[in-house]
């Protein structure tokens, strides 16, 4: 899932608290498992809607989609409760309401992810139909990978402008030791200022 699609959701348990009278850790088990496994409710959701409706993660997130799914429980009474069921849960509904701009967002999100992932492709392709401003080290790294090799090392233009690559020796004999074979690599170029950008390791 992708970070910025992350960060609009919620931590499973902070949702979990908007329910009056839960049992915790018993519920955040029941919301893992109906959209994972699909039970105790028979649930028709998509892979995208299972992967919107619950992160499982250290943090375990969840979103609009998986309030709506928690009231669902709740409302079935798949819900351990310490207390009869609540007659409203108005932190939760509220929550669940925001699941259409919730939507709208993930979208507009996918969708810039799917432009951006089309222009690296272009570039990659033609070095030379990059703009200045677009260099990073990861691109320069993914157009040598490409042209080159991934092991390749040296100079190539990208955007009109020499771009380098080189490789990173471990300082140490420590890191040494821990990188053994593996190559890493600096990604650098001179900007229009005359300023070295870069240096990345990637």
């Amino acid at each position: 899932m992708l970070w910025d699609i992350r960060t609009r959701m919620k931590p499973a348990l902070q949702v979990i608290d908007m329910i009056p009278n839960v049992h915790r850790t018993p519920a955040l088990a029941a919301l893992r498992r109906a959209v994972l496994e699909g039970r105790p409710i028979t649930m028709r959701l998509s892979d995208e809607d299972r992967e919107l409706a619950f992160h499982d993660a250290h943090v375990q997130l969840t979103s609009p989609v998986g309030a709506r799914i928690l009231k669902m429980l709740h409302d079935g009474g798949h819900l351990k409760l310490k207390k009869p069921p609540a007659r409203s849960m108005p932190a939760l509904e509220a929550y669940i309401a925001t699941e259409t701009a919730f939507r709208a967002e993930v979208a507009a999100i996918l969708l810039a992810d799917a432009a951006k992932r089309a222009r690296l492709a272009k570039i990659i392709a033609d070095p030379a139909c990059a703009r200045p401003e677009e260099l990073t080290a990861y691109l320069v790294n993914k157009v040598f990978a490409a042209h080159l090799g991934h092991a390749a090392t040296g100079t190539l233009m990208i955007a009109g402008t020499p771009c380098h690559r080189e490789g990173s020796r471990p300082i140490t004999a420590a890191d040494a030791e821990r990188w053994r074979d593996e190559e890493g690599f600096c990604c650098w170029w001179t900007d229009a200022a005359g300023q070295r950008q870069g240096d990345l390791p990637e």
